[in-house]
């Protein structure tokens, strides 16, 4: 939270950057002009317009489906003329596949396209189609490019070729000492501090954050996974995510609307309203939740999808400790009733090695009727949602958003839009009642009782609401929420003297990347805004979970909260 005192939200706009050259003064006479002539001709400047600008934009290189079928190269034209791709190259080692002479496929300004190895690999991998292929096209539509091509693992050379055999551009990766045309200094490298491997991840150019242009100086830095950027570099790209253009999330949503806005708090004050919300629901509720363990909650969603709504619900498929029992009670309950639950997973359909598109679907946000949205921290469990009693209760603390602000609306369904796909992708696995993994409970299960936390108080029992005009954002990983520009972080780096932060999370690491790291060498870059805004002079608080934090692990919050103390009281902040 940071206090309204000085800090606003700010609208970020393109700045459109035009470059005119004066080449030449085209003077037509054929005879030479009069005095009154050259008083009314008119001397326009000779223009040239930007030639075409094509740039391999991204490399899926290391794939983790079974054969690697779903390889790929991007194009990008960064230029300002179309650009036909007849004779063109792409070539890796000594291999090298041609678009062919006759084909008419053109790059126009601004725009992308994919060759893959096989087309329907890459589009149930990635979730759009490839353009072209250079081993299997089986769509009609996608360009068979000429040759093969096969790209190397651990590292090697992409290059790219016009008609006339000139190189255009080069991407150097992986494991290679020596230098390449086209190239200048180190091979770029993929991301793997902490817990990130190379398998999967997809090489990708870093954009101009404000053009959104890829940036092209023919170097590593060039590359997202740049190590040495802290701000815009260090970053993981794997197929099926959004956020390569402005178009797809590459920003943070923002919007201003006339709107009522409910701030609910766990968990004295969020059962009620949330229930209220579901029950009220009148023709479509769409939810993505990490964990669903409410038997009342889901008796609400199933009862509303036996009166006709159409209820979608988006699981994740691997949280730690498996799905629960009592989980797979409350899918039972709503798939019954006729609600489409799938789980996000690797489907029975997927080929080999296929992989979920996250890590985990971590959200916890709905979208009811299409007009109310509800976003929060907290799964679907007693735990954080207890039945309302007479008696003051405990658990865990969180908080939930419910909303109609159009905005925030049109930002949520878009991201539904994009993980709930199964047209396009293969991890989504439905309910089926005999699933090992995600079928229904032994026959034997028996809802357990609900957990009783006493408290002396239940200060946050009723939710407060608002309406009025203003300003949202709403910021999703992995496509936007690390931006230094906007959203959060933004907002973060504004805050000085007289500004407050009060900042609640679940863990802070005091820094990322392994266990023997730093905050020197691996920043976490949202504490570090925390102590940049410290020591401009804003008041900063944060409160950290101990319950699930481990003591042992040197970036845990025990270790953060010892962190900011030391710099406070070495520099005299006021940062607790």
């Amino acid at each position: 939270m940071i206090s309204h005192s000085a800090i606003s939200f700010v609208r970020h706009s393109a700045l459109l950057l035009v470059a005119l050259m004066l080449a030449a003064l085209l003077l037509i006479h054929s005879t030479p002009p009069t005095q009154a002539q050259a008083l009314n001709d008119l001397y326009l400047p000779f223009v040239a317009a930007p030639a075409a600008r094509v740039l391999i934009a991204a490399a899926h290189v290391d794939s983790v489906v079974s054969g690697e079928p779903d390889e790929a190269v991007l194009l990008w034209n960064a230029g300002a003329r179309s650009q036909p791709l007849a004779g063109w190259q792409i070539g890796a080692a000594t291999r090298h596949v041609t678009f062919p002479i006759t084909a008419t496929l053109s790059l126009e300004p601004g725009a992308r396209l994919w060759c893959a190895a096989e087309d329907a690999a890459f589009a149930a991998s990635f979730g759009e189609p490839a353009a072209c292929a250079w081993e299997v096209a089986a769509n009609p539509a996608t360009l068979r490019l000429a040759g093969s091509l096969s790209l190397n693992n651990r590292g090697g050379q992409i290059t790219l070729r016009d008609a006339d055999g000139r190189l255009v551009d080069t991407l150097l990766y992986g494991n290679v000492d020596q230098g390449a045309p086209g190239w200048t200094g180190p091979a770029a490298q993929l991301y793997t501090r902490g817990a990130v491997g190379i398998e999967g991840q997809v090489y990708q150019r870093k954009l101009h954050p404000v053009l959104g242009e890829p940036l092209d100086t023919d170097a590593a830095t060039d590359w997202a996974s740049d190590l040495a950027d802290v701000a815009w570099g260090r970053r993981v790209r794997r197929p099926g995510w959004l956020g390569w253009d402005a178009a797809s999330m590459a920003r943070p949503a923002h919007g201003d609307a006339n709107a009522t806005v409910t701030v609910a708090t766990g968990p004295e004050g969020l059962y009620a309203p949330l229930a209220a919300t579901l029950a009220a629901a009148d023709s479509s509720i769409d939810l993505s939740l990490y964990v669903l363990e409410h038997p009342q909650l889901s008796e609400i969603i199933a009862e509303a999808a036996s009166r006709g709504i159409k209820v979608r619900l988006l699981l994740e498929g691997g949280p730690p400790g498996g799905v629960s029992d009592l989980q797979r009670w409350c899918v039972r309950r709503l798939a019954a009733a006729g609600a489409d639950v799938r789980y996000l997973a690797a489907a029975s359909n997927a080929p080999p090695g296929y992989d979920a598109r996250y890590r985990y679907t971590h959200a916890k946000f709905g979208i009811v009727d299409g007009r109310i949205a509800l976003v929060g921290s907290e799964n679907f469990t007693w735990d954080a949602m207890p039945v309302a009693s007479s008696k003051p209760v405990g658990g865990r603390r969180g908080f939930y958003l419910i909303t109609d602000a159009a905005p925030v609306v049109q930002a949520l369904a878009a991201i539904y839009r994009q993980d709930w796909a199964p047209d396009r992708f293969l991890d989504l696995e439905p309910y089926a009642p005999q699933h090992p993994k995600y079928g229904d409970p032994p026959a034997d299960y028996v809802l357990p009782p609900p957990p009783v936390y006493r408290v002396d108080a239940a200060p946050f029992a009723q939710p407060v609401t608002v309406q009025g005009q203003a300003h949202f954002i709403v910021a999703s990983a992995p496509e936007n929420a690390l931006r230094p520009d906007d959203g959060l972080h933004a907002l973060l780096a504004r805050a000085g003297p007289g500004d407050e932060i009060l900042l609640a999370q679940l863990y802070e690491h005091k820094y990322w990347g392994d266990k023997q790291s730093n905050p020197i060498a691996d920043p976490n870059p949202r504490l570090q805004l925390l102590i940049d805004a410290a020591r401009r002079g804003a008041r900063v608080r944060l409160l950290l979970d101990s319950y699930f934090d481990d003591d042992d692990d040197p970036r845990s919050n025990r270790a953060t909260a010892d962190y900011l103390h030391a710099l406070a009281a070495e520099e005299g902040l006021d940062m607790q």
